[in-house]
């Protein structure tokens, strides 16, 4: 029996989270790991935008930057670098972006409907 494209695609999913639970983490370890890049973006964000906020001269602006540097400045280079990739880029923005929005718009029309 030949699979319709949407179950294969449902099974090649299922592989790949397979793969991702024997090799890298379970599902809990990896949404523990999003939550706490979603909490450190959140408040290093937060800082930022009240301290540029407040800014009065060119060198207030460029010391808001600091923590957020200090935080999260390395990133960009070891992207460049080779050193670390993330799946967004493997799987393409484009795709991530129309995932992004169909799961916000889904999870929002449920909400709607309670």
């Amino acid at each position: 029996m030949e699979l319709t494209v949407d179950e294969a695609l449902q099974q090649s999913r299922a592989v790949v989270r397979t793969q991702l639970e024997q090799q890298v983490a379970d599902t809990e370890s990896l949404l523990g790991t999003t939550s706490d890049t979603v909490h450190l973006l959140l408040n290093e964000l937060s800082a930022f935008v009240n301290k540029l906020s407040a800014a009065q001269t060119l060198a207030e602006m460029r010391a808001s930057t600091e923590s957020l540097k200090t935080a999260i400045g390395g990133v960009e280079t070891k992207v460049t670098n080779g050193e670390l990739s993330f799946p967004y880029q493997t799987k393409g923005q484009s795709d991530v972006m129309t995932d992004i929005i169909a799961r916000a718009n889904g999870v929002d029309a449920v909400l709607k409907a309670q």
